[in-house]
């Protein structure tokens, strides 16, 4: 399901349950009225568990969970344990409308070279188009370069996506994604901002703290950081501060920690977390708009060098033959 979709149902659900309808009336409200597919699986697997008894967490992880991420469990079990449901399905629909813009900006950023990388190999190929020597194959080179780039840019897509996938349970992975330039700075931002918005609805859940980091690791989907909440999670339940544990292994930044250690002392954790969550989505929307800037300019560097090399080509082979035919 893509984040505009699941802006679209977190934000219909959210409004539904601030109604005080009931769940079951509010599913049978979207099934009737939702034509997405898979929107329509997933309301049908939560109506379907909600008939076999189970809860609404429940339900979502025995019918649904090759639609959701760990976010999504952890904050709809933390929303439904506390009774604010309605602030967890908001909390997602806001999440899934931020990702479903940086992905917008990121796409239309990379719009300007494409076209140009579309005509770095079309407009060397002119001349031989028009002018087609004995033995030459224009046509040919266009396809093949076509079908090159477009090879290059599915594949490095399907990389990205099989590396990410890694990264949720590989801490080296993640480690090694982290420090991509622009990107990795755009991961590490979400990664920390997920840990704080479902850290905060399970403190108003009231559930006990090593509980509450070890659903918030799993929900960063990140691998550092889960490995990080589990050996923290423990640390807690032999009684270590908030603060000690996640300090432990260096995966949060210093700043974060020293921050969550003087709130755990007046007692604010619940507070802190929020400020985190919405100060690390913002920073997250400047490193995507910091990479929606330079990663065009990378594509036009390569481009040009791109350009330059089929002109000198080009003029070696007109020259060459010129050359050689003085020569002879």
């Amino acid at each position: 399901m893509r984040h505009r979709d699941k802006a679209t149902l977190y934000r219909e659900l959210a409004k539904l349950t601030d109604a005080a309808l009931h769940l079951d009336r509010s599913l049978d409200l979207l099934l009737a009225k939702d034509a997405h597919p898979l929107r329509q699986k997933f309301l049908q697997g939560v109506k379907r568990g909600l008939a076999e008894g189970m809860s609404l967490a429940e339900s979502v992880r025995k019918h649904d969970q090759e639609l959701v991420t760990g976010l999504e469990l952890a904050l709809i079990e933390a929303g439904e344990r506390s009774g604010r449901l309605g602030m967890a399905f908001n909390h997602l629909a806001r999440y899934f409308a931020a990702m479903d813009g940086a992905g917008q900006k990121a796409r239309q950023a990379m719009i300007y070279p494409l076209i140009l990388a579309h005509l770095a190999i079309l407009l060397p190929e002119l001349p031989s188009l028009v002018v087609t020597a004995e033995g030459d194959h224009p046509l040919r080179r266009l396809a093949l370069g076509l079908v090159v780039l477009w090879l290059f840019l599915f594949g490095s897509s399907a990389a990205w996506r099989w590396l990410s996938d890694k990264a949720v349970a590989s801490p080296a992975v993640d480690a090694w994604l982290d420090r991509v330039p622009f990107l990795g700075s755009a991961r590490r931002h979400w990664a920390l901002a997920r840990f704080c918005q479902v850290s905060h609805s399970c403190l108003l859940a009231s559930l006990n703290m090593a509980e509450t980091v070890q659903l918030a690791g799993l929900a960063t989907q990140s691998g550092r950081l889960a490995r990080a909440c589990k050996a923290a999670a423990e640390e807690i339940h032999n009684g270590q501060p908030l603060g000690d544990a996640l300090a432990g292994g260096g995966a949060f930044e210093p700043d974060f920690v020293h921050a969550i250690a003087t709130a755990e002392e007046v007692g604010k954790i619940d507070e802190e977390m929020a400020r985190w969550a919405t100060a690390e989505t913002l920073a997250a929307h400047e490193a995507v708009d910091r990479a929606s800037q330079w990663l065009p300019k990378a594509g036009y560097a390569v481009v040009v060098i791109f350009v330059a090399y089929r002109i000198i080509t080009m003029m070696q082979g007109i020259y060459g033959g010129m050359l050689r035919q003085f020569e002879g």
